[in-house]
């Protein structure tokens, strides 16, 4: 099991960094916010990965569940979120209306479903504990906010991208949610199934990347 998880994990740095390449380029070769939002968004992932390895390598302890590293992931989120909502043209508030919702609905089942098993079976309090459940909730947020950016384009070209997203974000909530699952029901957990979903995360955006040609006019 070790091995399988420690070749998923190179596979995820690889497919992280070809994602990291694809999108800076598309940035500097196309002039279009919408890639370099998704570009500093996908780096601040790789930021707060390094930073994580880098403090349990000098510590010499695991990283707590709630830390300053999270403060990459969150502004992960913060920058996809920018770039869904404002291309090719700004969402509605009828849009925050829904977004909004999902992320309501999604706190309440986290709290309600998670927070008392995992206060029994690991301790702790309510901040380490937000640590691993505000994702699912971040990802209920991005998985509605790209869901209505696939409604309001016509464009083939918009929708391909957006689909893609879409996947690629529902991705990301499957494993980050397998992840809250294994720490509050059991007390191991092999990290196999969430590292496939975070690997497809970013092949997603692989596939979605070279969609839009340089010949193509996409107003940003």
């Amino acid at each position: 099991m070790d091995l399988i998880l420690q070749t998923l994990q190179a596979i995820g740095y690889i497919t992280l960094l070809l994602v990291l390449t694809l999108l800076w380029y598309k940035t500097f070769h196309q002039s279009k916010q919408m890639w370099g939002w998704l570009a500093v968004a996908w780096t601040m992932n790789l930021l707060g990965n390094i930073a994580w390895v880098f403090h349990d390598l000098v510590t010499g302890t695991m990283l707590d569940t709630f830390s300053a590293v999270d403060l990459f992931f969150v502004l992960r989120y913060v920058l996809i979120g920018f770039a869904l909502w404002l291309h090719p043209i700004s969402l509605s508030r009828r849009d925050g209306v829904w977004i909004g919702a999902a992320v309501f609905v999604a706190n309440a089942m986290v709290w309600t479903i998670y927070f008392n098993p995992a206060m029994k079976l690991r301790g702790g309090d309510w901040v380490g504990f937000l640590g691993l459940a505000m994702y699912p909730v971040l990802d209920a947020g991005i998985i509605m906010l790209v869901w209505r950016r696939i409604r309001s384009v016509s464009e083939a070209v918009w929708r391909r991208q957006s689909i893609l997203l879409f996947f690629s974000m529902a991705s990301y909530g499957i494993a980050n949610t397998i992840n809250l699952t294994e720490y509050v029901f059991s007390l191991t957990s092999n990290g196999i199934l969430q590292n496939v979903f975070w690997i497809l995360t970013d092949v997603f955006v692989l596939v979605m990347a070279p969609n839009t040609s340089s010949g193509q006019k996409i107003q940003s």
